[in-house]
């Protein structure tokens, strides 16, 4: 199936909501039908063709490039924009309605169609619904004559554009008129809230042909980010108060939202903060609302990098519609966030407990100096927020396309199905207790036995072994069956197996977010394979300073290398690439040091305390008094690592060996597969009991849904497992049950 978007041409860079979202839907529809998706906008000379993250311009046939120059064409074009002015749209936004009456704009969606085998015209926004609404019918005409398939057509409704229109004062009884009629000639009209949803139907356009998929967010992009040199870039001291709030500026509803917080917040909260500053970004910003404690940054490309800089991040919006992009950005940074309830239309199953609504200066406020006050509240909802934020990543958002033009789903309000019956449901059905998974069922897979390196606390570096390609081929069609959506490659070294890239090009092929786990040492040698691969993410080891990390990585320059590989990679900044720090008694007093040298250079860090190595434990009273200083100053300067601090400090109940089993989430939201096939719960690849089948000899489809991973799932979930592992998996695991610890034994005094 190959999908046309039909749409503005203001796509890149993506500094404006409608980019990122137009700009993601055709990215990651590549990625779940497995066929690229093509954009057509006003550029009468190219065309777009979406692969992936990948994109390649186009150049239209010599022929019909030619026949754009027909001189009648010229004159329909401002033709249609006085026809646009007399229906009272606004003069700065006839490149959005154009369309309606420009024959050009018809000609290139068919030229589209009819060239690259187009199955579904997608219009984002109506005044695009003509030119995809004719372009499907012409072509199926075409194609009848040689008796092939019709082609469809859909609008997507980032707003309800009359309503829009309406709220900043237009006359709109002819534009809703207008609008009405193009979203009739599509056979499928697509809206992004409930809301949106209920205000069509009242104008009387079809409940059944309405169906509700909101926007999505790029989950992971949020997680990586590194605040790092953020707020030094404005001069905003680290201990200063910092709210964020972003948006098109010039945008009605992004405006008075500027307004209400330099008029009306802020002398609220400066009152009881004085040393508190806003940070608004985004293009446009209305400077006649320039405040003191007001930090315009206008676009920026490393959005994600200025969310995680805030201690809170708000949403004063009181207009428009639709699915608020920048709440669900908020939350997947898992940082805290008021909202008004207007802002958090189009996010109706938020309640409380993932954002605070807050209508009024007054309450709006006094919620801003609640969360600045409680961080441990503002942590957990936070962490609530990013757990919540998963269930709108965009790869679901394409399947719910994928599944409407394949005749799925028509009229389903895709919002609430993401809520209600994503995978935590489907193991509700099963008999287990309800959970809501922190994260993407991800796949750990461990490609190989052997590695450059001889780390003192790891044995997967003897006896090489690797699993050839055409093995694999098969568990990535089943993970991918099984709702799979990220892919963690890792080993041994995975960088030493041959077909490493060929397994990520096939895993992308199949739409699967793919990670790589390395040491890092291999970079260089693999550097061009890297860049081509379309690797969503790396991740890699630095447990010290370089005598340190050499020492325990069992080969002098190791550090070196790593270190030089994680400058290249963020330099190239093609994928986000993290540093984890395994901390152990030899390195804990340079866990800190680290942290700053890393974060410095613009990388994420993550760490976690040995497992399984009882030599490398904190156990002495000065390596546990050191573990404690790196937390708390970690804590102060690390939002995220705040929010894990009660989770960490049980790390040294662990090493004293009086950490009962620990309950987790493996067959629910993570799972892993060896080099040798055995189908394990998590990352433990040497733990004895783990594994319930091998998906060599039994597929995985079929292990998955069988009766010993289903009573695996019931023990890790209620009983524990002995094995006796201590990671992130504690933490996720206390999130999406909300219960206090993910022990099964009792908690201490």
């Amino acid at each position: 199936m190959r999908v046309c978007l039909v749409t503005r041409s203001d796509l890149f860079p993506t500094h404006h909501g409608a980019a990122v979202k137009i700009v993601a839907t055709a990215e990651q529809l590549s990625r779940v039908t497995g066929q690229p998706t093509f954009i057509v906008t006003d550029d009468r000379d190219h065309y777009l063709r979406i692969a992936g993250d990948r994109r390649e311009s186009i150049p239209f046939r010599p022929r019909f490039r030619a026949a754009e120059e027909w001189p009648p064409l010229p004159a329909l074009g401002r033709l249609s924009e006085r026809l646009c002015l007399r229906l009272g749209y606004p003069p700065e936004e006839l490149f959005l309605y154009r369309p309606l009456f420009d024959p050009a704009w018809w000609g290139r969606a068919l030229e589209v169609g009819r060239v690259e085998g187009i199955d579904v015209f997608q219009a984002e926004f109506p005044g695009y619904g003509v030119a995809a609404a004719l372009a499907a019918r012409a072509l199926s005409r075409l194609r009848s004559l040689r008796g092939g398939p019709p082609a469809r057509s859909a609008t997507v409704q980032h707003n309800v554009e009359w309503d829009r229109l309406a709220e900043f004062g237009h006359d709109v009884r002819w534009i809703r008129q207008a609008e009405g009629l193009a979203l009739r000639m599509v056979d499928d009209i697509i809206a992004v809230s409930a809301d949106d949803r209920q205000r069509m139907v009242a104008a009387g356009l079809p409940a059944d042909r309405i169906t509700v998929i909101p926007h999505g967010v790029e989950v992971a992009r949020f997680v990586a980010a590194s605040s790092a040199g953020v707020r030094a870039r404005y001069g905003i001291a680290e201990d200063t108060p910092l709210l964020f709030f972003h948006g098109t500026l010039h945008y009605w509803p992004n405006t008075e939202a500027v307004r209400f917080i330099a008029e009306q917040l802020l002398p609220r909260l400066l009152a009881q903060r004085p040393g508190l500053r806003v940070l608004v970004a985004g293009q446009n910003p209305p400077r006649y609302y320039d405040h003191p404690a007001i930090v315009f940054t206008g676009a920026v490309d490393d959005l994600a990098q200025h969310i995680a800089a805030a201690d809170l991040c708000i949403c004063p919006v009181e207009a428009g519609g639709g699915t608020r992009m920048k709440l669900l950005e908020y939350l997947a940074a898992g940082q805290p966030t008021v909202s008004t309830t207007k802002g958090a239309e189009g996010i109706a199953y938020v309640a409380g407990r993932e954002l605070v609504i807050a209508d009024g200066a007054e309450a709006f406020a006094t919620a801003c100096l609640d969360l600045l006050t409680d961080r441990q509240a503002a942590s957990a909802l936070g962490a609530r927020g990013r757990a919540f934020a998963r269930r709108y990543d965009w790869p679901r958002i394409a399947e719910a396309y994928r599944d409407l033009y394949q005749g799925q789903g028509r009229g389903r309000d895709w919002n609430a199905h993401l809520v209600a019956d994503g995978p935590e449901a489907a193991l509700d059905a099963a008999g287990l207790r309800r959970v809501a998974p922190g994260k993407p069922l991800t796949l750990l897979l461990l490609v190989n036995r052997g590695c450059n390196l001889r780390c003192s606390f790891c044995d997967l570096w003897d006896d090489p072994a690797r699993v050839p390609l055409d093995r694999l081929l098969p568990i990535l069609d089943d993970a991918v069956a099984i709702g799979t959506q990220t892919l963690v490659i890792t080993g041994g070294e995975p960088f030493l197996h041959k077909e490493l890239f060929a397994l990520v090009a096939q895993a992308r092929a199949r739409g699967l977010g793919v990670n790589i786990t390395t040491n890092g040492t291999l970079v260089d040698r693999r550097w061009e394979e890297l860049v081509a691969s379309g690797i969503s993410s790396l991740s890699m080891s630095l447990d010290g300073l370089p005598d340190t990390h050499d020492r325990l990585r069992g080969k002098i320059g190791a550090f070196d290398q790593t270190w030089a590989a994680l400058l290249r990679l963020l330099a190239w900044g093609g994928a986000p690439v993290s540093i984890y720090f395994t901390v152990t008694n030899q390195n804990v007093r340079e866990l800190v040091p680290v942290w700053e040298k890393v974060t410095a250079a613009g990388g994420a860090f993550d760490f976690w305390p040995v497992n399984d190595a009882p030599d490398l434990y904190l156990r002495s009273p000065e390596d546990q008094e050191a573990w404690r200083q790196a937390l708390a100053t970690l804590s102060a300067a690390d939002g995220e690592v705040a929010r894990k601090a009660a989770y960490y400090a049980r790390a040294l109940d662990y090493h004293a060996g009086g950490l009962g089993p620990v309950r987790c989430l493996g067959f629910v939201d993570q799972y892993g597969i060896q080099f040798t096939g055995e189908l394990i719960p998590c990352c433990v690849w040497g733990g004895d009991g783990l594994a319930v089948g091998n998906v060599f000899d039994t597929p995985l489809k079929t292990l998955w849904a069988s009766d010993a991973v289903q009573a695996a799932r019931h023990k890790l979930l209620g009983e524990g497992c002995s094995v006796g592992c201590f990671n992130h998996s504690l933490y996720e695991f206390g999130l999406s049950t909300q219960a206090p610890f993910a022990l099964s034994g009792p908690r201490p005094g």
